[in-house]
């Protein structure tokens, strides 16, 4: 009987944090739907993308080729299935120029002054349909962002992926205050140009 008094005063004291808190009952995902997914999708893919720049200064190579694989994977689909993706010749037409870029790379290994002058015009191309693409790409990956209950949602879902992309670059620029060259090393990457070396941070 003893022992019911303080099991009971602390069920009562969880139940007290508990009440009204949506994170500790777990019901903050069912007030706001795919919010929580894309945001953690989202920020994951933004940290990985903005560390790499401000710790090495690039975008690396494979996040640059997820542009290529986007745009076939998009061009492909509305190619196989034209009954099933009702689109618009001219929008197909945009993703273009990425696709076009790396079959230019892949056909003439050995690049001469005409090579170069269209590779140069591909490239600017690529980055001017980056905005369209991505819209696409979002609008198929996370329409859930285009659901979501009011303007504010949708301000504060990119307010979070951008402001984690901002920490993940400043991680990345002072990684001598958080990693050594031993962890860039061990993770397979290549130690960034300001790691420091040894246990010492």
């Amino acid at each position: 009987m003893s022992g019911e008094g303080p099991a009971k005063r602390a069920a009562e004291k969880s139940r007290e944090l508990t009440e009204g808190d949506d994170l500790l009952r777990g019901t903050a995902e069912r007030k706001l739907g795919g919010f929580y997914a894309i945001a953690f999708g989202g920020s994951l893919w933004a940290w990985d993308v903005a560390f790499n720049l401000g710790a090495h200064r690039t975008i690396f190579y494979y996040r640059r080729q997820e542009l290529f694989v986007l745009s076939l994977v998009v061009l492909l689909s509305a190619l196989l299935l034209p009954r099933r993706v009702h689109t618009h010749p001219w929008v197909l037409l945009l993703f273009l120029p990425p696709i076009t870029l790396q079959l230019l790379r892949l056909a003439v290994p050995l690049r001469g002054a005409v090579a170069q002058d269209v590779e140069r015009v591909l490239i600017v191309a690529s980055i001017a349909v980056v905005p369209f693409i991505a819209g696409i790409v979002l609008r198929l990956l996370a329409p859930g962002y285009f659901t979501l209950p009011g303007r504010r949602l949708k301000v504060a879902l990119a307010a979070i992926v951008a402001t984690v992309a901002l920490i993940g670059f400043l991680f990345g620029h002072f990684n001598d205050r958080f990693l050594t060259c031993e962890d860039f090393i061990v993770a397979g990457d290549y130690p960034a140009q300001n790691c420091v070396h040894g246990t010492k941070r």
